[in-house]
């Protein structure tokens, strides 16, 4: 066999093991999962590993403190309801009431640490709107607030 032979033979073994490795790491994540739902989250126990939650804002729970970026809330599941504290700028939609999507680590005390948040897309709505569904008259109460807000902040 010839040195060419043979360098393109390890090559190949380099790059099939590479993609190997990739395929199979991949379906090991937890990423697989797109989100728990908050009742799943309150029955597990606190560990290390990464969730992503699911959950409406428990009307009257945001509280927003500005000077040092933390944002605190509750989100409901069907049974039981989960604290979530993030640190950072919010989405421009976050409000009582709505839905929000919630990735993080829970600490000792049961509260979901986020590291990332994300509120319902608007968008989801519009397209309800436009096919002649009826939208949740509460999300669009909170859209209407939450343009307000932003309008008002832009004055400013």
């Amino acid at each position: 066999m010839s040195a060419n032979k043979i360098k393109f033979l390890i090559a190949g073994f380099v790059i099939f093991s590479s993609f190997l490795f990739l395929a199979i790491s991949g379906f090991k994540s937890e990423n697989l999962v797109y989100f728990l739902t908050v009742d799943e989250v309150v029955k597990r126990k606190p560990g290390s590993t990464s969730i992503r939650v699911q959950g409406k804002i428990l009307e009257g729970s945001l509280e927003k403190k500005i000077e040092t970026m933390q944002i605190f809330f509750k989100i409901l599941g069907e049974e039981s309801a989960l604290s979530v504290t993030y640190k950072g700028v919010p989405p421009d939609l976050l409000e009582n009431g709505f839905p929000v999507i919630a990735e993080g680590k829970m600490n000792g005390e049961g509260t979901l640490v986020a590291q990332n948040l994300m509120v319902a897309c608007p968008s989801k709505f519009e397209e309800m709107k436009e096919k002649g569904e009826v939208m949740p008259e509460d999300h669009m109460r909170l859209m209407q607030k939450a343009k307000e807000r932003r309008l008002k902040n832009k004055k400013e």
